[in-house]
């Protein structure tokens, strides 16, 4: 009896003394966060304004935005107030959507203007007090929007916070910029595009680059032979992300990007491959979802721009206090 006692006792010492050292670390470390703010677009009485329904969904999506917000506050430093256009899209087959709006600005380049990248890492905005993006929501599906009842592959529900993960991620430039089936441009031609800054980093399973970063023209062979045609039938090499983080992150290997056919537009490219299983596939299904990234999704964002979370030097002082004071405690365990 003795023996476990002081077994347990030590057990309590350390792990309270532990529970002390992480509480100073959180309280030490720079803490930036991404803000959202909504505009409900919905007819009166429908969709997020629905007289009954309406208080519930809308609590869900603010609740969705705040827990995503301290989800990537924990890998990058990204701050600053997103605002939203928050609507009902019931097109069948479809859960959730989101974008950025984008600024064409008139010069061939990997410079669409996404407003919400540019606001979040270069704090420019670029739209004035308009909208910086669009958030849908699909209201015949069925949702489960308790954060704190997550459903399970049986009860026939769909994550709500995973996949508003997945959509706020799209709206911070984890997408091909609407590139059409053919590799036409959002803005511009394809021997003269405005392409947003993930589209930089497509490329060919040969790894060579699908758009030229010199005339930022579309290598429309390569483009062919790697997304396929449709219309033809012909079946594509497949599309592939080659930025250094995210291949890193997949072991060295290039990551494969969502390249089906048919092509499916607004999902096409701007998804990780279904293999990976990971936040930043195409499709959901019933069920709890991801709700962090995985390292090659980390990866890709850092390409994209987003800087690391990185401790404030005085929590690297706090660590080495608290790694003596880790230390002490071990000793006199060992003494007694």
């Amino acid at each position: 009896m003795k023996h476990i006692q002081n077994g347990t006792s030590r057990f309590v010492r350390l792990a309270l003394s532990g529970a002390l050292f992480m509480g100073c670390l959180a309280g030490s470390a720079a803490h930036a966060n991404i803000t959202f703010q909504f505009n409900y677009t919905d007819p009166d009485g429908t969709g997020f304004r629905d007289h009954i329904y309406g208080p519930a969904r809308q609590a869900a999506l603010n609740t969705a935005a705040s827990t995503f917000s301290s989800m990537f506050a924990s890998h990058f430093s990204a701050d600053g107030t997103i605002v939203l256009d928050a609507s009902t899209n019931n097109q069948p087959g479809a859960l959730a959507g989101a974008y950025s709006y984008s600024m064409n600005l008139g010069t061939p380049g990997f410079n669409l203007g996404e407003v919400v990248p540019t606001k979040l890492q270069a704090h420019n905005d670029l739209n004035g007090s308009n909208a910086d993006g669009s958030v849908t929501v699909n209201f015949d599906m069925p949702w489960a929007l308790d954060i704190n009842s997550p459903p399970t592959s049986y009860s026939g529900q769909y994550d709500f916070y995973g996949t508003l993960y997945h959509e706020f991620t799209h709206a911070l430039g984890f997408t091909g910029g609407g590139i059409a089936e053919d590799g036409t441009p959002l803005a511009g031609t394809k021997e003269a595009g405005s392409w947003n800054n993930f589209a930089s980093h497509i490329v060919d399973r040969h790894d060579a680059k699908i758009i030229d970063p010199n005339t930022f023209a579309l290598n429309q062979d390569r483009w062919d032979a790697a997304a396929g045609n449709s219309s033809a039938g012909i079946v594509g090499d497949g599309l592939f992300f080659d930025g250094p983080n995210a291949v890193a992150a997949n072991g060295g290997y290039l990551v494969t990007l969502y390249t089906p056919s048919p092509w499916e537009p607004g999902s096409s490219v701007s998804h990780l491959d279904p293999s990976y299983g990971t936040l930043m596939t195409p499709a959901a299904d019933t069920g709890l979802q991801p709700h962090d990234y995985s390292a090659v999704e980390i990866g890709i964002l850092k390409d994209l721009g987003y800087v690391s979370a990185v401790p404030e030097p005085e929590t690297y002082s706090m660590l080495l206090a608290g790694l003596a004071v880790c230390g002490w405690i071990a000793r006199r365990q060992q003494q007694a």
